[in-house]
């Protein structure tokens, strides 16, 4: 097994077993591609993603920044929907990471 380092997690891929990487379902792989397709990577989905501390900061932000729109005057309801959405993805992330929230 190798893991892959990444800014938003790492990735622990394992090119005998690529049956649990989320990142390759439904996916045209380039010809001659091997391994993940890290612009593809659900870390808040796949097994494969290990969510180390150093990536804490990243998503923390990210969740905040998410909260922070939500209090927008005047939002559309389907944009409220998508950063919803969006806040519920990256929290799963922190969850997954253990990350304690207030």
């Amino acid at each position: 097994m190798t893991i892959r380092f990444g800014t938003l997690n790492n990735c622990l891929y394992d090119d005998t077993n690529p049956s649990g990487a989320v990142c390759l379902e439904h996916a045209v792989v380039p010809p001659g591609h091997t391994g993940p397709l890290h612009d593809r990577c659900r870390p808040d989905r796949c097994g494969n993603s290990m969510i180390g501390i150093e990536h804490i900061p990243i998503h923390d932000s990210h969740r905040r920044t998410q909260l922070k729109l939500l209090q927008t005057p005047g939002l559309p309801a389907c944009r409220k929907q998508l950063i919803t959405r969006e806040l519920e993805r990256v929290e799963a992330i922190l969850d997954k990471a253990g990350e304690a929230r207030t």
